[in-house]
């Protein structure tokens, strides 16, 4: 009987675990780091981790050809307004990649993506940033200078599929990792439950 228990509580806590982590993206545990982004707003290339500080990040990893990856931006929108807290709580960015063979990589037309970027931002009236990566080995060499300890985004974060969300506390760590698929409604669900017990 009591092993019984124990198997059944294993098997309970795997199946958990198959929520909260995912393949595609950091895994739970791991650090969210720096990297350089462009805005579809505008500007310079920036660090949105480093802007956003000690808040808990939530990052959506998608493609652009992917319709599906846009329907998840609004349902992040809604999580985006409950706990943003004007500013102070939740911090949200999406990040648009080009998913081919199982591997992120830079769009191939970064002002084709950021102008999309844009329209989607406006159709669907969303408040956070949405960007795409910068190679910053890339920017600083063009200006002669080293780069200052940024990852690239695509060797760091290790997404192979579009439609990769992350989450991580304040000290950036990732407590909850996943590929919306099948059932985005509870796989967010989820995601709440775990964003609600760390901001």
């Amino acid at each position: 009987m009591k092993r019984a228990l124990i198997v059944t509580l294993a098997m309970g806590l795997l199946t958990l675990g198959t929520f909260a982590s995912s393949s595609s993206g950091l895994g739970v545990g791991e650090k969210i780091e720096a990297f350089l982004v462009k805005n579809c707003d505008g500007g310079d290339p920036y660090c949105q981790v480093c802007k956003y500080g000690k808040r808990p990040k939530l990052i959506s990893v998608g493609d652009l050809e992917d319709p599906a990856w846009i329907q998840d931006l609004k349902a992040i929108q809604t999580l985006h307004e409950k706990y943003s807290q004007e500013g102070k709580g939740l911090a949200v960015f999406a990040l648009a990649a080009t998913l081919k063979d199982g591997k992120a990589a830079p769009v191939a037309d970064p002002e084709a993506a950021l102008a999309k970027l844009k329209q989607i931002k406006e159709e669907n009236h969303l408040t956070f940033p949405l960007v795409i990566a910068q190679n910053a080995d890339e920017i600083y060499k063009a200006q002669g200078k080293t780069n200052q300890g940024y990852k690239i985004f695509e060797n760091y974060y290790k997404v192979t599929e579009s439609r990769t969300v992350m989450f991580g506390d304040k000290a950036n760590t990732v407590k909850f990792s996943t590929v919306l698929s099948g059932d985005p409604h509870k796989q967010l669900a989820e995601l709440e439950s775990v964003l609600q017990k760390n901001l």
